[in-house]
């Protein structure tokens, strides 16, 4: 079998049924990463987002970041969104900062994975300005199923410091990476999202579907490519 099959295979076993009344977010992509030295790296992404069940919020967000390797478990990830100006909403620039952490299940096929991102997000527009600082856990159980075939099992929560300062989102994320070749990956997930201290919360369904290609160079290398940035930083 062509392993991107698998990757639609697998996708569609993870997915629940979403309500039918839930307007499901689809969102695809290509992110381009380089490795510089053993240490640091840099990537580069662009991301289409549509409501599937409306064609609303047809819009592209630019992304770029740096990868700087700490410890062999341990790196931290500072990068920039910009989501250009769609419709009545004005462009708005976010700045973040993860850090990353990996730590293999003994001899199993399992990884534990975590990364703490703190952000602040702010409009460009000519009206007030609200901005939004948040800090955001997650926590990820990654198996190797196969050789070159990754599920990955996560959950999320986002911590607003701004205006509501308290939890506003739980987030659980089911997905597979599929990897075609040494420099090209695929990424697919199944989201639900859900809102909380509001009084009617809503959950939202989100597929996406990215592919990740490592950037190559024509030194000689005499290290092995590290894929810095692991699965698409739009995951």
């Amino acid at each position: 079998m062509f392993p991107i099959e698998r990757v639609w295979i697998v996708l569609f076993l993870l997915v629940p049924l979403a309500p039918l009344e839930a307007q499901l977010n689809f969102f695809t992509g290509p992110s381009f990463e380089h490795e510089v030295t053993p240490q640091w790296g840099y990537q580069f992404e662009v991301e289409h987002r549509q409501v599937v069940n409306t064609g609303r919020d047809n819009r592209v967000l630019l992304l770029g970041a740096i990868n700087r390797l700490l410890t062999d478990r341990l790196d931290v990830t500072p990068g920039i969104r910009v989501t250009p100006k769609y419709d009545v909403d004005p462009t708005t620039v976010r700045l973040f900062a993860d850090l990353n952490y990996a730590y293999p299940l003994g001899e199993s096929p399992l990884v534990l994975e975590a990364r703490l991102r703190s952000q602040y997000d702010r409009s460009l527009g000519s009206g007030p300005v609200n901005p939004e600082v948040a800090l955001r856990p997650r926590v990820s159980l990654v198996y190797q199923m196969l050789e070159t075939t990754y599920l990955i099992a996560e959950y999320e929560a986002r911590y607003r410091f701004d205006t509501r300062d308290e939890w506003t989102r739980h987030r659980y994320t089911f997905g597979v990476e599929q990897r075609l070749s040494t420099r090209i990956s695929i990424d697919a997930f199944f989201r639900l999202e859900r809102d909380i201290n509001q009084p009617a919360p809503d959950t939202e369904p989100t597929v996406g579907l990215y592919i990740v290609y490592v950037l190559p160079d024509e030194r000689h290398r005499d290290w092995r490519y590290r894929s810095p940035f692991g699965r698409s930083l739009l995951w």
